[in-house]
């Protein structure tokens, strides 16, 4: 504990080690989850190739895949199987599970990719697959008539739109709510007194942050 008379830097300093302190150690239990958690897909993944059940494989290597963390070695092996046995149903002519292990791949690079992509690449190897056997899949007469070339081009667009929120009016959000609430702060520390009674003057600072943060956070909800 800092001691009452000690200077502003030194009471700043100490409830500042011991915040970075908290947040590595909560940091530490969420990777150790993680990683945990996919290596447990992986085995399970593995079990599963050996009893000849590749569609339970693609299950846990689709999971495994899903528990990302940056540089964990089960997010690799996961990708590595993935493609493996998507390619390898492809070879012996097994759509649904090529299908399901393409279709798991692009799944999981979506769903952990924030301001960047990690898996770009796998995610556009997935979409040219999945278009690419949607096109030669077999169709009752009548349905389509285009040339599989077209079938195939109309399904990599589709996969390949991008419907989820932009990054930069993601950010946006972030930005402003931290300049809605550091307006709001300062009107609190700087503008009111004990006994309740605000200086206008004092807290305009404040209400342009709080009235801007909010604007921006508006705005950004709606684009995004």
């Amino acid at each position: 504990m800092s001691e009452p008379g000690a200077p502003l830097p030194r009471r700043l300093f100490v409830p500042a080690l011991w915040t970075i302190a908290g947040l590595g150690l909560v940091l530490g239990a969420a990777s150790l989850r993680v990683v945990a958690a996919g290596e447990a897909e992986i085995t399970a993944s593995t079990a599963a190739l050996r009893a000849a059940d590749p569609h339970a494989a693609t299950v846990h290597a689709r999971r495994a895949a899903g528990w990302y963390a940056p540089g964990a070695p089960h997010v690799r092996v996961a990708y590595q199987r993935l493609v493996a046995l998507a390619t390898t149903a492809e070879g012996l002519g097994d759509r649904e599970t090529a299908l399901l292990a393409w279709s798991s791949i692009r799944a999981a690079a979506i769903e952990t990719r924030w301001l960047v992509t990690p898996h770009e690449a796998d995610l556009a190897r997935a979409n040219q697959a999945i278009a690419r056997l949607e096109a030669a899949a077999p169709r009752p007469p009548g349905t389509r008539t285009e040339p599989a070339a077209k079938i195939d081009r109309e399904q990599l667009e589709a996969l390949g739109r991008d419907d989820a929120p932009r990054v930069p009016w993601v950010v946006a959000l972030v930005v402003a709510f931290v300049t809605w609430s550091a307006g709001a702060i300062w009107i609190v520390r700087r503008a009111i007194d004990a006994a309740g009674h605000v200086a206008w003057r004092r807290a305009a600072p404040g209400l342009v942050a709080t009235v801007s943060g909010v604007a921006l956070w508006l705005l950004a909800i709606w684009r995004a």
